[in-house]
């Protein structure tokens, strides 16, 4: 298992595991982890595009003071797909 798998397994669970996660950012990092997971299983040639990193940054900023491990969670995820070049 690839660290980039890894790390949105650990997102996964934090996100399965966040009481009192506001509707919009629990859509918005459920779809966000959706198009992660469509692009690892496209071709090489896809490119993510630039408002996902935007909107999980945004996201990691919300939840930093009510969900820290969500939050963490959300910063790994977006330096491990840097590290992939999604």
């Amino acid at each position: 298992m690839s660290d980039l798998q890894q790390t949105l397994r650990n997102l996964h669970a934090e996100l399965g595991s966040a009481e009192r996660l506001n509707e919009g950012d629990r859509a918005l990092l459920e779809a966000v982890l959706a198009d992660i997971h469509r692009l690892l299983e496209a071709p090489e040639s896809a490119a993510a595009p630039a408002e996902h990193g935007d909107a999980l940054e945004g996201a990691a900023v919300r939840l930093e003071a009510g969900h820290p491990g969500l939050a963490s969670a959300v910063r790994a995820v977006l330096d491990a797909i840097g590290k992939a070049g999604i």
